[in-house]
């Protein structure tokens, strides 16, 4: 007779147990993330370090809040500066980010920027008044 047919559970190995554990799951996070924000407006301009939104087209969880590595104030036009932070999806080939701005002329901004490839942990956001 088959013990296992009674209610005792089958051995697994310690290999397929790792493998369970390595199965891919829907949330991420991209750690250590630089930003690199480029002003092309032609209005000095100011970043708060809060109030962006980020997202992975392809996962499950739709649009994550991000908090930037820190405000950038008073960015004057052609210049940049670059952030780093952890984002809330994984690390893809078509993140997209909504980046919120003001002009020191008190104008604000919204601005999406989409199929950003972050798998270098690297992105490069143009911000234009357009």
């Amino acid at each position: 007779m088959n013990k296992n047919l009674i209610g005792e559970l089958p051995r697994t190995t310690k290999s397929a147990v790792n493998h369970q554990r390595r199965r891919p799951v829907a949330f991420g996070q991209c750690k250590d993330m630089a930003i690199n924000l480029v002003n092309d407006t032609g209005l000095t301009i100011t970043i708060p370090s809060e109030g962006h939104r980020v997202k992975n087209p392809g996962g499950l969880e739709g649009w994550n809040n991000m908090t930037l590595g820190g405000s950038v104030i008073n960015l004057a036009p052609g210049a940049s500066r670059s952030v780093r932070q952890t984002l809330n999806i994984k690390c893809v080939d078509d993140a997209e980010f909504e980046i919120h701005y003001s002009a020191s002329q008190g104008r604000d901004f919204v601005q999406i920027f989409k199929s950003n490839d972050i798998t270098d942990k690297n992105a490069t956001l143009r911000l234009t008044n357009n």
